[in-house]
């Protein structure tokens, strides 16, 4: 066994503890400046958008999903009843909507178990509609 003074040994933890409380402190730092609530980053996300209708497998029926985004009664629902919104959801969160710039995603109040990655940004399409594509997926503006 090696025997390292104590003096040594207490230096070394020391730094090693004040190397990793900065670091820590600097990715917090980073990843924290890249996340705004959505509407202070794009103004066009804010409003209610859905999905065409599709077939679900597992629901066994036409549905589609929808996303509210209105400051801290936003919501975002995944194979919802087809008529009604957010009506029998497989999927359902609500919270304030927040944007990731790093990772290009929003996150829909504080839980991170479902984040959504923006493909496109808003943009009034060919057919004039306003589309915004989340995981491959085309959302059209109701009006």
């Amino acid at each position: 066994m090696f025997n390292f003074p104590m003096k040594i040994v207490n230096l070394l933890s020391m730094k090693s503890i004040i190397y990793f409380t900065i670091g820590t402190f600097v990715l917090v730092l980073l990843f924290s400046c890249n996340v705004q609530n959505i509407e202070k980053y794009n103004e066009d996300f804010k409003g209610e958008w859905h999905t065409k209708v599709y077939y679900s497998p597992s629901k066994s029926d036409s549905i589609r999903n929808y996303l509210t985004i209105d400051g801290q009664d936003s919501g975002f629902g995944i194979g919802c009843d087809k008529d009604e919104a957010f009506e029998g959801c497989l999927f359902f969160q609500t919270g304030k909507v927040k944007f990731n710039k790093a990772s290009n995603g929003i996150q829909v109040g504080n839980s991170v178990q479902q984040i959504q990655r923006v493909d496109r940004e808003p943009f009034v399409n060919s057919n004039g509609e306003w589309e915004l594509i989340l995981d491959s997926i085309s959302y059209f503006k109701i009006y």
